[in-house]
């Protein structure tokens, strides 16, 4: 089988060098014995073990290794280099593209190459800048540098095991594959071929051979690396102590002490705003509500500006630049925030100094209700003083509120213990009154009622201001003579005697007994009377007693009665409110 100078010379540069690399490994014991004899009993400990020098010497093979194919790869280049001159313009495409194919395997084998040789150690660059024209994206990127670096590097080995054993899979596969096709190569080159046939098998199987040993040795890197990244997990937890123990040495101790002096101020300043609330409380007069408040919430503010300045000072002093920068950090995001809410801190400063829309002492309605503004604070109290309960408001939904002065206006129509007249003419009395409901009692029977449904109703309050009961009633028309003198006068004191007879006399205000007008079957008067609010409960029964004393009335006097004259009319509304089937009210 004829062999190309080109093949030849790629075996004499190959053997060239494995003849210079182990005339170096034939000189090493020499300089290692020279060594020894120089050294002293003190360098006893740079001393190997039989398996120290085992591992070195398999080192050495694999550099060696390296070093060949880098020799070869090299040769490669100058000889593609050299076709590149003499090529076509289709041919040096074709030549360029594998001069950068075999450029990058070089790289690639000059860092693996370094990589075993320094056992992974990589010596990064230290040097200073010099001044810089200052860049805040570059300065803010260098302050939350060390945080995502060490989030990075908290994850690097396992992404870099996962990576590796995903190479080897793939290298081994590849391996696979140019093993077949080296075998068929061979197998092909066994037979009696024809010269330009044996000359292009020549080519074909040299440059599998060369992928076939750049990936053995990719794969053997890999496998090394990898082996090299397990031994080193074998030590996690020596590692983890060693981290956890630099922690506590260095920046775990500067926050405790940055944490204590922190709350040493804080405890201090709060004993001093004891002291001021105190003061406080001597002084406390609507005058200087607002000064006041303004004063404690200033004194807030104080005690956390000088909180943080304790605590940075702690980590300037510590020389703890990575815990400075992030609280540094913090509080610039903090400051951001700050400023996007800037308004609606204005508007929640302007209350508290009572100078908002919502002033302390004043009127709000809310909710549908009217409040009075007890308290103006953080969390504000909303009373009145005819409902149980309080409501608490923050700022922030005080500043939707608009108040003002009070005056002498009823803050709601009732009271427990008194009667209502409500809408749909039910009779009620109210048991219990609070901010959300009311809770009245209505024939014998309690309901529930939500408290602004109540004042919006308009229900009348019998027990308050009193109430008045109007009464039509007539007579027949044989009765005419005496209509306008005589009948007014009889039924006039005939109702006088009776409510003083059934204990009204005292609370009856006003009687008025007037001829009303002449109706087409009977002469009809108006009986209007006026009560104090104790006779509400007794609302139903004094309408009875009216119409049972004119009735009484015109027995004695003889008086006709026609049959569908007797009605009995609201107060203030002209139609009688509907009498219930079985009356229930409790007679007074």
């Amino acid at each position: 089988m004829l062999v190309s100078p080109l093949a030849l010379k790629k075996r004499f540069i190959g053997q060239l060098a494995r003849v210079l690399l182990l005339a170096l490994l034939a000189a090493q014991p020499g300089l290692a014995q020279t060594g020894a004899d120089d050294s002293t009993p003190g360098d006893a400990a740079a001393a190997t073990t039989p398996a120290q020098d085992d591992a070195r010497q398999q080192t050495v093979r694999r550099l060696l290794a390296i070093r060949q194919a880098l020799e070869m790869r090299r040769a490669s280049i100058r000889e593609l280099l050299e076709q590149l001159e003499t090529a076509d313009e289709a041919e040096q495409a074709a030549i360029q593209q594998k001069i950068a194919e075999h450029r990058g395997v070089v790289r690639g084998l000059t860092s693996s190459f370094e990589n075993i040789a320094a056992d992974g150690a990589v010596l990064r660059d230290l040097e200073d800048a010099g001044d810089k024209p200052l860049n805040w994206n570059q300065e803010l990127s260098e302050i939350v540098r060390p945080l995502i670096t060490s989030l990075r590097d908290a994850t690097e080995k396992p992404r870099r095991i996962a990576e590796l054993r995903a190479a080897i899979d793939i290298y081994q596969r590849q391996y696979e594959v140019a093993r077949r096709a080296t075998e068929s190569v061979a197998e092909l080159e066994q037979l009696n071929l024809p010269e330009e046939v044996a000359t292009g098998l020549e080519t074909v199987a040299a440059a599998w051979r060369a992928r076939r040993q750049d990936i053995e040795r990719s794969l053997e890197v890999a496998r090394i690396e990898l082996r090299s990244l397990e031994q080193q997990d074998q030590g996690i937890f020596r590692a983890i102590g060693r981290a956890f123990s630099e922690f506590l040495l260095g920046s775990g101790l500067t926050l405790l002490l940055a944490l204590i002096l922190g709350l040493v101020v804080w405890f201090v300043m709060n004993r001093l705003q004891r002291l001021l609330r105190k003061w406080r409380r001597g002084v406390d007069r609507e005058g200087y509500a607002a000064k006041l408040r303004v004063l404690l919430y200033s004194y807030n503010l104080l005690t956390v500006v000088l909180v943080t300045l304790v605590v940075l000072s702690v980590f300037y002093a510590r020389g703890d630049f990575l815990l400075l920068s992030l609280a540094i950090l913090g509080l610039a995001m903090m400051l951001i925030g700050i400023w996007r809410f800037l308004p609606g801190y204005v508007e929640e400063a302007r209350l508290l100094l009572n100078l908002g829309a919502a002033r302390e002492g004043e009127r709000v309605i809310y909710n549908g209700l009217p409040f009075r503004l007890a308290s103006l604070n953080l969390y504000s109290e909303l009373r009145n003083p005819e409902l149980e309960g309080v409501i608490r408001l923050p700022l922030s939904a005080m500043a939707q509120l608009t108040s003002r002065p009070c005056g002498s206006e009823p803050w709601f129509p009732s009271r427990p213990g008194e009667y209502l007249l409500l809408p749909d003419g039910n009779f009620a009395q109210v048991l219990r009154q609070t901010v959300e409901q009311v809770q009245l009692k209505v024939f014998g029977s309690t309901m529930q009622m939500a408290s602004a449904d109540l004042l919006q109703a308009g229900a009348r309050n019998l027990s308050r201001d009193g109430f008045g009961i109007a009464v039509s009633f007539g007579i027949d028309y044989k009765h005419q003579a005496i209509a306008l003198d005589r009948v007014p006068e009889r039924l006039r004191a005939g109702l006088e005697q009776a409510f003083a007879d059934a204990g009204f006399g005292e609370d009856l205000k006003d009687l008025v007994v007037d001829f009303k007008e002449a109706a087409a079957s009977s002469l009809d008067y108006l009986v209007y009377a006026t009560f104090d609010g104790n006779s509400a409960v007794s609302y139903f029964r004094l309408g009875r007693l009216i119409q049972q004393t004119c009735v009484d009335i015109c027995n004695r006097e003889g008086w006709g009665i026609p049959f569908t004259q007797v009605t009995l009319h609201a107060a203030d509304a002209g139609a009688a409110p509907a009498l219930p089937a079985s009356d229930t009210v409790p007679a007074s």
